[in-house]
């Protein structure tokens, strides 16, 4: 009995020891097990701070990129280019940046690390993949730890973005036909020098210049197109088979019912007109000493004639004439004299509602338009001296003292080009501009996202 006994108390001892043993087990993997869940936990936490802090950086730099100032009319290294530049200027020395600088070698612009709070931060890089794609990538730190034992998470996210405005209202010159500019002539950016830039997309000798001096680029893209620049020096660079640009297609729709008053005479007398319609046929040959105010639509066909001492505040807009019309029966002439000039002034200049009771205000909605006659041949004899927003036009023949600031771009639409005759100097802004009512792009932002090419790594 006694044996029997002593056995079963070492059976019991020996079940205790393995229980004991196997609890300890059990207890040493969920130790194990909890802490690979914390660490499984924080790492996760650090890859999401990572891309937190990523994604923070995409929404504050394509905030930075959309209203930088930069124009949505520029394409390729012009783009880049002019971005880099912008966010220099906007960024650099602010507080956001801790010190550190946005650079630009001439592919890639760089924003350094900028700190978020809890230790996280976000640097990027833009570059320009295609010619009308800006790519912004971003990558988001989080860290942890000090000195040897600091850790850090990685996370990067990139998108694309386009610019959304016509390309043509980056050129200051923008012609399908030639481009010729005689002697003495100056083109140059009033408040950056590419603004002074020059493209044709006709064959053959595209650009024609006698002397002076071009600030921007000089752009061809006709296989085969030529310029012949003689003594014209020029800023920017000449290129040959340029990406070829698409004039834009312009909807007159917010400027055809404006206009209220008919003017249907042959030969307008001396006054003010205001918002007046023409319509077509009617020939007019307006006398001196007359001042437009508001908008004229021209209907088309027609040969609008003036004199000397003419003052237009507003825009002058046309339809396109009917198949078939002939240049010579769609053409506005000034015929001033050597004594007189003509000034476009932008609609700004006009008040809301004038002394007679005309109102203005739908007419000073439409800023940055001033000529939009794309189906119309003008010719200045003497002295145009200022045009306050986008010209647009079949052609252009400018005589004589083009003494001249332009504040938006010339576009011509027609195979005879633009003619500047001698001692002509045209300053042109197109800085800060965006394009008018009837443009593609009016109301956008310059750079649109592309949320198809979101991706995170």
């Amino acid at each position: 009995m006694r044996s029997h006994r002593r056995l079963r108390a070492g059976m019991m001892s020996i079940l205790a020891l393995i229980l004991l043993t196997t609890f300890a087990a059990m207890g040493v993997a969920y130790m194990a097990s909890i802490n690979n869940t914390v660490l499984q936990a924080d790492s996760q936490s650090k890859v999401q701070n990572a891309l937190l802090s990523a994604e923070s950086g995409l929404s504050f730099l394509s905030y930075q990129m959309g209203h930088s100032g930069v124009s949505g009319s520029l394409r390729g290294q012009a783009l880049l280019d002019s971005l880099g530049a912008k966010l220099r200027t906007g960024m650099n020395g602010s507080p956001t940046l801790g010190g550190g600088l946005v650079t630009y070698d001439g592919t890639t612009i760089t924003v350094p690390n900028i700190a978020l709070a809890g230790g996280r931060t976000f640097s990027a890089i833009v570059t320009l993949p295609a010619y009308d794609t800006l790519r912004l990538t971003v990558v988001g730190n989080s860290g942890a730890g000090a000195g040897q034992s600091a850790t850090t998470v990685q996370r990067k996210v990139s998108m694309d973005f386009h610019p959304t405005w016509d390309q043509a209202l980056g050129f200051g010159l923008c012609s399908k036909g030639p481009v010729a500019l005689g002697m003495n002539t100056d083109l140059t950016g009033l408040v950056v020098p590419s603004d002074g830039s020059v493209y044709s997309s006709a064959p053959g000798v595209a650009v024609d210049c006698g002397s002076g001096h071009i600030s921007g680029d000089v752009s061809m893209s006709a296989p085969g197109a030529t310029a012949s620049l003689g003594g014209t020096t020029v800023d920017g660079k000449v290129i040959y088979n340029a990406p070829p640009v698409t004039m834009p297609v312009i909807d007159r729709t917010p400027y055809k019912n404006i206009p209220t008053t008919i003017m249907n005479l042959a030969n307008p007398p001396s006054g003010t007109y205001k918002n007046i319609r023409i319509p077509a046929n009617t020939n007019p040959s307006f006398a001196n000493n007359v001042t437009i105010l508001g908008l004229m639509y021209i209907e088309a066909p027609n040969v609008v004639n003036f004199g000397n001492s003419v003052t237009f505040r507003g825009v002058m807009v046309a339809d396109d004439p009917p198949v078939g019309s002939p240049d010579t029966a769609n053409a506005i002439n000034f015929n001033n004299d050597s004594n007189n000039s003509i000034a476009f002034s932008s609609v700004a200049t006009l008040p809301d509602v004038d002394g007679g009771g005309t109102s203005f205000v739908a007419v000073k909605k439409l800023a940055g338009s001033e000529i939009l006659c794309p189906g119309f041949t003008m010719y200045f004899k003497n002295n145009l001296s200022s045009v306050g927003g986008v010209m647009a036009l079949k052609a252009l023949n400018a005589k004589n003292n083009v003494d001249s600031t332009l504040y938006g771009s010339l576009l011509i639409y027609g195979s005879a080009g633009l003619d500047f005759k001698n001692n002509s100097d045209l300053s042109i802004s197109l800085s800060g501009s965006a394009p008018p009512p009837g443009f593609k792009g009016y109301g956008m932002a310059p750079l649109a996202p592309d949320p198809a090419t979101y991706s995170e790594k």
